[in-house]
């Protein structure tokens, strides 16, 4: 999912960040008062008040961007690089030809920024088509793995979850706003006990778009689409629903990007029962449980992943090893003591395997499946089928006009990437 909205040059900066009162207006007034300044070439103010702004949000690749060039400015080569570095690893298309960094150009320091650059833009292509489905107007966002090699996609524009047989047949499982259906964000299969969950939330990217609906947990007989419970918020557009995973035993647990709240269903009391919530998060997506169930991984879209021990609910960000970039996940799956990550706030998009440590604390390594691939659009959300990963690679977040009407002009075919895990 598209989830924030950032500015690339010194234009006005749309963030969002941590909901505590004044600090988006701090931030946008900092990062106001830098840009008049580095107009005017106030450099020294330029520099003391990006930095302000950095303090705030240090995950914002412009504002790294920016205190780059400040550091370069008042004669801080070092300072300059490491941020200039940063920033790059999360967005590998910034501006490194400006004026501003004559100071350090010719620098060895750099020069090697420069080659990281290139070498970031590279495209890396593991995965094939696995397969592609003509339609343009359904918006995927998830596609999950059934038995007999059938499979299911979450539609947000329609409000419906198709499926695609065997065969290659392709029909609608629930059909438009069947059940108080919303757009569908994700689904999860429950092989074992053949049940297929879904999330879903009012969207106005959404057909018939309605403020008063609530986000919603529903259970679907997998064999024959029957409603066998549907679990929804008490508050109408109040949350959120984009991901959902189960555990060992079958629970559903759910994420909501809005107020960053873990959510449980409950069948016995047929509720949606908080789980689990934390300061710590400023925009949660992603979650995905370790092979045993002791730990819940949650990747904040923001910030990176974090693990969550499901015994003490004890919170820890994960601790890395490396350089690349964790911004910006929104699938999330784990794999033989590894994460997948579907990265789509990053420049280029990409997929990446994040090897752990054997305590699963820290990220030891970090390995590309795909980096630019050309059947990237927004890469979203995907599935395992034993060793096999399954993604979506062209979601549609991108096609809506201002008034959320999809431009189908903007919009290819869908299309399914696969590979096999290593």
């Amino acid at each position: 999912m598209n989830k924030v909205v950032f500015g690339l040059v010194f234009s006005l900066v749309v963030i969002f960040v941590r909901p505590v009162e004044g600090l988006s207006q701090d931030l946008q007034s900092y990062y106001n008062a830098a840009k008049e300044s580095y107009e005017n070439k106030d450099y020294e103010s330029f520099y003391k008040n990006i930095t302000e702004a950095h303090k705030l949000h240090p995950y914002h690749q412009i504002i790294l961007y920016q205190c780059g060039i400040a550091a370069a400015h008042v004669g801080k080569p070092q300072e300059a690089i490491a941020k200039l570095q940063k920033a790059i690893y999360i967005d590998a298309l910034l501006d490194l030809s400006k004026d501003d960094f004559k100071s350090i150009h010719d620098t060895p320091e750099f020069k090697s920024l420069l080659d990281l650059q290139q070498q970031l833009q590279q495209t890396k292509i593991r995965s094939d088509t696995a397969f592609t489905i003509n339609n343009r107007v359904s918006h995927i966002e998830s596609v999950a793995a059934g038995n007999n090699g059938d499979f299911y996609f979450s539609s947000i524009h329609k409000k419906k979850i198709i499926k695609r047989d065997k065969t290659g047949k392709v029909t609608d499982f629930i059909k438009s706003g069947e059940f108080g259906l919303t757009a569908v964000f994700d689904l999860q299969i429950d092989k074992k006990n053949n049940v297929l969950w879904a999330c879903a939330s009012p969207m106005p990217e959404m057909e018939g778009y309605d403020s008063t609906l609530h986000s919603a947990v529903f259970k679907f007989n997998l064999k024959n689409g029957t409603l066998l419970s549907k679990y929804e918020t008490k508050e109408t557009t109040a949350s959120v629903f984009g991901d959902l995973t189960l555990n060992k035993k079958g629970q559903v647990f759910i994420s909501d990007g809005k107020t960053n709240t873990i959510f449980m269903v409950d069948e016995a009391s047929n509720t949606l029962q908080p789980y689990f919530t934390s300061e710590e998060f400023w925009n949660i997506q992603g979650i995905a449980f370790s092979a045993d169930d002791r730990y819940l991984f949650i990747a904040d879209y923001i910030k990176g992943p974090y693990r969550l021990d499901t015994s003490s609910k004890k919170l820890i960000q994960l601790e890395y090893g490396i350089n690349d970039s964790l911004k910006g996940i929104d699938g999330l799956l784990y794999f033989n003591n590894s994460l997948i990550a579907i990265q789509n706030g990053v420049t280029p998009n990409r997929v990446t395997q994040y090897t752990l440590d054997p305590s699963l604390n820290k990220i030891q390594k970090a390995f590309i499946i795909d980096r630019k691939h050309p059947a990237f659009g927004e890469p979203t959300m995907g599935c395992l089928n034993k060793d096999r990963l399954y993604y979506v690679a062209n979601s549609s977040w991108g096609a809506y006009d201002e008034n959320f009407e999809l431009e189908t002009d903007k919009i290819q075919d869908l299309v399914i990437l696969s590979t096999i895990l290593k």
